[in-house]
Order: C-alpha cells, then structure tokens, then sequence
C-alpha cells in the first residue's frame, strides 16, 4: 500500500505530464473560403500540412505571415493585449470567411516553407517588415505578395501586456494598408521563455518535462526500495516463533476431515463384512419346493 508521500508524487507526476508549458498558439483567417478547422491541440508537423493544402491553391492576393516569439496562450487571454486581433477571431469583422485556431501546438512551426511554397506556386513577391523598427512603410505594391512581419520576443516582465498590444497595432495597420479584400492572416507565435533564479533565462522545451518526469521516477523508486529494505530487516526469532504454522481454523479443517474419514472407513467396512451365500440366489428346483408352491 502506498504511503501519502508516493501518492503526493504520483499526483505531481501527472500535473507535470498534462502541463504543456512548451506549446504556443496558431492563427490563420482568411477572406477566402479555405477547407479546415480549429482545433485545442495539434503537432507543428501536421498543422503545417492543413494549412499549405489550403494554401497552395493561391486563394488570396495577399498572404500576411506574422512572427511573434515569446508568448503562450495565456497571454491572449486578456483582452487588452490583442484587441484588433481578437475581434476578427471571434468573427466581428464580416469580412472573414475561414478561421482556423489552435491553441495549443505542439513544436516549432517554421512559416519558412509556407513563405517559399506561395512564391513558387503563386508566384509571390516577398515585402519583409521589422516589427520592432520604427518608421516602417506600409505602402504595398500589387500582388500576389508575400508581408512578412518578424515582431522582437517578448519581454519575461510586467511590460508583455505593452508589449503585445503594440505588435497587434502595427499587424492592424498593416491590415488597413493592403490595396485588396482578399487577403490571409497567417500568424505563428512559438513559445515564451520563463526566467531563472539565477536572473537568467531559459526556454522550457519538451525536455525538461522529461527530465522532471526522471526525477519523479528516481524519488518513486527510491521510496519503494526504503519500503523494502525495512520489510526485509533481520528478525532473530525462530522460524516457529515468527510464523503460526496450525491456526484454529486448520486445526478445525483437520478434525472434521478426521470424522468424516471415520465415517466413510465405517460404512465401507460394514458394506465388506455383509456374507450372503450364493445359493441364495439360485433357484430351488427339488420336489419338495415344487409342492409348497402348487
């Protein structure tokens, strides 16, 4: 049986199993009528397939692939930190026909292949801008073009909120100066990092969830292996003196088996000493017993 304290651990195991600190939200909206659909989770690999199958039949004039490190989900949750972006996910700008969301993706999404697949297959032009310069131009020239906006990381403190809400100004902006209605919103973020005690920083991958799950292993075993070497500890008793080799229970089996043989050997016995000879069950066939009979 195990002790609360394995059980406090198996507990944390599984919160560290299910907490997916390395996943970072997936944004696509269209103007077009694109074939897929939200989801909570999805891997990078496989999002990525979906979205270049609706791609690569060049359904816009203008594909925006907006790059923002340094986030997770949770810091879309305050509505301030987004708030033109927000509005056309939940479906207030009419003008959006296809709206896919994850929130969850599971490794690095790479727009890179999605970027050179539109100029190959759709023979777009390629516009890069610095989200975190100033002064940018927003005048376009004609499509079928290629935005592509690289906003800086996020900052690990209080000014995130700031931070955030000042890229989704300028992706706005961006949106309002596209010469054309038909456009694609492609926006990937990858994962936020999370400081250190040390004032450093790190960037909680699917390793580290791997190796706190060893360390979870290592403790769980280390309490079993206690656990069996104080059952094991030395006992200087005799071996009659440590085990109850004849309970009552046993010794009760044993004297009703004893009676019940006693029983059984007595009635066979009588069944054995029964004499009958065989001439009783001949036929008498002399004169005499031919007279009683007539």
């Amino acid at each position: 049986m195990m002790n609360p304290r394995q059980l406090l651990l198996l507990a944390l195991g599984a919160g560290i199993a299910d907490a997916l600190k390395d996943t970072s939200p997936f944004i696509l909206l269209s103007t077009s009528d694109l074939l897929s659909s939200s989801s909570n989770i999805a891997s990078a690999t496989s999002l990525l397939s979906d979205v270049w199958s609706s791609l690569k039949t060049c359904p816009s004039d203008y594909y925006i692939i907006a790059t923002q490190p340094g986030v997770h989900a949770a810091d879309y949750s305050n509505s301030k930190g987004t708030p033109r972006l927000r509005e056309k996910v939940l479906g207030n700008d009419k003008a959006i026909r296809s709206n896919i969301t994850v929130t969850e993706v599971l490794g690095s999404l790479d727009p890179t292949s999605i970027r050179s697949g539109l100029e190959e297959e759709c023979g777009a032009q390629v516009t890069r801008i610095d989200g975190g310069a100033s002064g940018t131009s927003l005048e376009f020239e004609g499509g079928p073009r290629v935005i592509d906006i690289s906003f800086p990381a996020l900052s690990l403190h209080g000014s995130r909120l700031q931070e955030l809400s000042r890229n989704d100004a300028l992706l706005a902006d961006v949106l309002d100066h596209i010469p054309s209605s038909k456009y694609t919103l492609i926006y990937v973020t990858s994962p936020r990092e999370y400081e250190d005690e040390d004032s450093g920083s790190i960037t909680y991958s699917a390793n580290d969830d791997l190796q706190a799950q060893e360390l979870l292993h290592q403790d769980l075993k280390r309490d079993f292996a206690e656990s069996a070497r104080k059952d094991d500890t030395s006992d200087d008793r005799s071996l009659f003196q440590k085990y109850q080799f004849l309970s009552p229970g046993i010794f009760m089996g044993f004297v009703v088996a004893f009676v019940l043989v006693t029983i059984l050997y007595v009635g066979i016995s009588a069944l054995l000493g029964l004499e009958v000879p065989y001439a009783a069950f001949e036929k008498d066939t002399s004169p005499n017993s031919q007279k009683k009979q007539q």
